[in-house]
């Protein structure tokens, strides 16, 4: 990992997000304000940061097996979420959203910037990041998410819309954009860069306050067990499984820590718009994601810390 105390950078995160929750606590903003937030985050900030991590670092080095540490990972995790839930005696719709829950991680919305706060432009992080969401989250979401949702919920077949959308997502074709400047490359004016410098550097901060503003704790009435259950499977199985995959694949640093870390993120918000569409469980899903990103806030610095120490 880059020099520096990460620790605090990734609490700094969290700080933000503690702003978020007081703001709603308060009274002085809430769910429609976080709904903007995210909008400008997905449409606007997200793909200048895009744009401007792939035209100056490009992918890093090892970026195809952080994809398939991260791709294992979720498919392990997909299995134990179905089978903790079914141990406990969940319907199966509900089997169906802990298996989604479980497995998808907020590797976008959330892992991106973290990456970013964390490594800078160190050795292609952000950029290995990047595409690990692309693949492991979006493409897999939209294929084996939705095929593994519609047979647990009974929701019918996927209709191809998703993933279509998946394709024409303004992150994707900035994917398509900022790699395209970094192989020509095409310079750029000055004032375009500054702009899209400016607007990425402001993604970390409005997804946290973002975050902050959209929990909703009265989600998790009735249901701490098989919620803490999925969260173990989230925010523990999944980034150790990653772990083992990346040492078995003699993955080297940043590349083993972005898989490890991306899929340490709590659950992936589109997930649960999945799972609800699909005909699983759509509240217990709510839940999980509120409990995994609260959980994220004990779990995320441990891990970041073991990787310090572990990782060689």
């Amino acid at each position: 990992m880059p020099s520096g105390d990460l620790i605090s950078q990734l609490l700094a995160l969290f700080a933000v997000l503690g702003v978020g929750v007081l703001l709603r606590a308060l009274g002085r903003a809430g769910q429609a304000d976080a709904a903007v937030l995210h909008r400008l985050v997905i449409d606007v900030t997200t793909p200048a940061l895009i744009v401007t991590v792939l035209r100056r670092s490009g992918i890093g080095h090892g970026a195809w097996g952080a994809v398939a540490a991260s791709t294992v990972a979720l498919f392990a995790c997909a299995l134990a979420g179905v089978a903790v839930a079914r141990a406990l005696g969940l319907p199966r719709a509900a089997q169906g959203a802990a298996g989604l829950v479980g497995s998808f991680s907020n590797t976008g919305f959330l892992g991106v910037p973290v990456v970013l706060a964390l490594y800078g432009d160190a050795g292609g992080a952000a950029g290995t990041a990047i595409l690990v969401d692309s693949i492991v989250t979006a493409f897999l979401l939209w294929t084996f998410g939705v095929a593994l949702a519609a047979r647990m919920g009974g929701g019918g077949g996927g209709d191809g819309r998703g993933l279509l959308a998946v394709l024409l997502h303004p992150n994707v074709l900035s994917i398509a954009v900022g790699l395209t400047l970094h192989a020509a490359p095409i310079p750029l004016p000055v004032w375009l860069e500054r702009a899209l410098g400016a607007l990425g550097s402001a993604t970390p901060t409005l997804v946290f306050l973002a975050l902050g503003l959209s929990l909703d704790l009265g989600s998790l009435r009735g249901r701490v067990r098989p919620l803490a259950a999925v969260a173990a499977v989230k925010l523990l199985l999944s980034p150790a499984v990653a772990l083992g995959v990346a040492v078995a694949l003699g993955l080297k640093r940043p590349s083993s820590e972005v898989a490890v870390l991306q899929s340490a993120m709590p659950t992936s918000m589109v997930s649960v718009i999945v799972a609800a569409r699909y005909g699983c469980d759509g509240q217990f899903a709510a839940a999980a994601a509120v409990v995994t990103t609260l959980g994220a806030l004990a779990t995320l610095p441990i891990v970041v810390e073991a990787l310090r120490r572990i990782v060689p």
